[in-house]
């Protein structure tokens, strides 16, 4: 019987398809096994795809188990080890026993078959094919080096020439790491570069190539995001820099600081502008935010001790210029971070830092006490700053720094009328600000306006002891909880009710414990009957208001 045909053609046509497609693919895989076994297509090794990514870490990465990756990474590791011993100990017998030409000759021809083994061994065994590399990179380093450097009887007499030689060498590996992408040979090479730096003992050559090393090292990070090597690298160019400040004590020299740094601290400048790029440069998707921000704070901490170190040795007479200069920067750069950069905070942290440097430039201008009345007055400018950059950072940092500069002045300064009236509007004038544009700053707690409130308040007392004669000071006080009042009422803001009770609370303490023994006796009964009137009266205010809100609530 007849098969019945479906009732969908389209099915029976896709069959048919399939059908067709296994016999193709069938015939292919048998065509492949013929010519794999003539040999006419070579087979593909999984060693042929070579990985660009070389990553050295311990314990070694097994791919099958522990043993296998002592085996193989391990093995790898200590057998170049060795060999880097040994060919060094080798070129150092040669030339204690024939001559250093010859011992130079022996080391390049190790390098040169360093070499050759790392390209034959690149698809068979990738990973040790790049320790060989690793290793003929420092051995060319070190035995270009003794080319000149550490030898009685150098084969180049020229140290320029050795310099300039080690410096070639270090450029021609650093294309090599940049060819590579690989941010560890990078970071060998800079350090060579650190190494031609100290070895040249000139505190010109040595500041510009630590330099140079940090506009390598912010190129490096602009074009792969090397955020780790960066981090790392502020630490090892800043130390270079000291290095010379101190005389290159690593070269045997005397550990004390040199007569004149030249142009040394026009190169440790630039490198800090090198750095400062972090915070304008768009950090690459994988790199934290966070490790940009540290890296930044980090740099600003060695630029800051350094600059102190060089100010307190060669400029203590004129560094104000230094200062005001420093100053006009960061507020220059912190504006083009606000507008350009992605990491808001970074604009905040120069307007910081150029602020704290003009406040060393009004110190070295006018000296102390005459400078904090100027304190007072930027603190205000910086927080009107705040407004622009909508930095919650900025104004609690300005908070922290206006408290600690008012008590330093409170303890160790004679009062002075104008220093205390110029931080009582400051702190009045911020708390207003700060209260008025609180969403713009995302401000969402009361405690910095409170604050600035309190200190207003000290500064309040303070000022009225000290511009009234010594009977008036509990009338003054009394005349301050009035105008708090006055301006709650106009404002409508309960904090000045909380200031002008606290004000007649220390107003009635004082009267009590001193202008009770100290005043005649009719100015006393007069200010006793000024101050229960008050007292009075603000209680019956208080009952009705009370009273008043009552029946509006019923």
């Amino acid at each position: 019987m007849q098969k019945e045909k479906s009732s969908f053609p389209d099915i029976e046509i896709l069959k048919e398809d399939i059908v067709a497609l296994n016999k193709r693919l069938s015939f292919v895989e048998s065509r492949l096994k013929d010519l794999l076994q003539k040999g006419t297509i070579p087979e593909i090794k999984e060693a042929e795809i070579e990985d660009e990514e070389f990553e050295l870490n311990l314990p070694f990465k097994a791919k099958s188990s522990i043993e296998f990756g002592v085996g193989e990474s391990g093995m790898a590791w200590l057998g170049n080890i060795v060999l880097f011993i040994g060919i060094s100990f080798l070129v150092s017998y040669i030339q204690n026993t024939v001559t250093p030409a010859v011992s130079a000759l022996v080391g390049f021809v190790a390098v040169a078959g360093l070499y050759f083994s790392s390209w034959i061994t690149r698809q068979s065994y990738s990973y040790l094919s790049k320790l060989f590399a690793f290793n003929g990179h420092l051995l060319i380093f070190y035995f270009t080096l003794r080319l000149h450097f550490f030898q009685e009887n150098p084969v180049l007499k020229n140290e320029t020439l050795g310099l300039l030689l080690l410096l070639l060498v270090s450029a021609a590996l650093l294309y090599k790491a940049y060819q590579k992408q690989s941010q560890l040979m990078a970071g060998i090479v800079l350090i060579m570069l650190l190494i031609c730096g100290i070895l040249s003992n000139e505190v010109s050559t040595l500041s510009g190539i630590a330099t140079v090393a940090a506009i390598f090292c912010m190129f490096l990070y602009y074009r792969f995001g090397w955020i780790k090597l960066t981090f790392a690298f502020i630490f090892l160019v800043y130390w270079a820099h000291v290095n010379w400040l101190i005389n290159n004590p690593i070269l045997g020299n005397n550990p004390e600081f040199i007569s004149s740094p030249g142009n040394g601290y026009w190169f440790f400048i630039l490198t800090w502008f090198a750095f400062s790029m972090l915070a304008l440069i768009p950090p690459k998707k994988e790199v934290s935010g966070e490790l940009v921000i540290a890296s930044v704070v980090w740099n600003g901490l060695g630029f800051t001790i350094i600059l102190g170190l060089i100010v307190f040795t060669y400029f203590k007479e004129n560094y104000v210029p230094i200062f005001v200069l420093l100053s006009i920067f960061c507020l220059i750069f912190s504006a083009v971070l606000q507008l350009r950069s992605k990491l808001n905070i970074t604009a905040s942290m120069y307007v910081l830092f150029g602020f704290l440097s003009l406040s060393v430039a009004i110190f070295g201008i006018f000296g102390l006490p005459e400078s904090y009345s100027f304190f007072a007055l930027q603190s205000l400018l910086v927080v009107s700053m705040a407004l622009w950059y909508r930095s919650r950072f900025i104004v609690i940092m300005n908070t922290l720094l206006f408290l600690t500069l008012m008590t330093v002045y409170l303890i160790q300064s004679e009062s002075r009328d104008m220093i205390n009236l110029s931080y009582m509007l400051v702190a009045f004038v911020s708390a207003r600000i700060i209260n008025w544009k609180k969403e713009r700053l995302n401000i969402k707690t009361e405690l910095v306006r409170n604050l600035y409130l309190i200190s207003g308040f000290i500064m309040t007392l303070i000022s009225f002891n000290y511009l009234s004669p010594p009977a008036y000071i509990t009338a003054s006080w009394i005349f301050a909880a009035v105008l708090f009042f006055i301006v709650s009422v106009l404002l409508k803001k309960k904090k000045y009710r909380w200031l002008a009770i606290a004000a007649i609370i220390a107003s009635a303490v004082r009267l009590i414990l001193i202008d009770m023994s100290n005043i005649d006796i009719g100015y006393r009964v007069l200010i006793f009957l000024v101050f229960a009137i008050l007292s009075i009266t603000v209680s019956i205010l208080y009952t009705k208001y009370f009273i008043k809100k009552k029946e509006q609530n019923e």
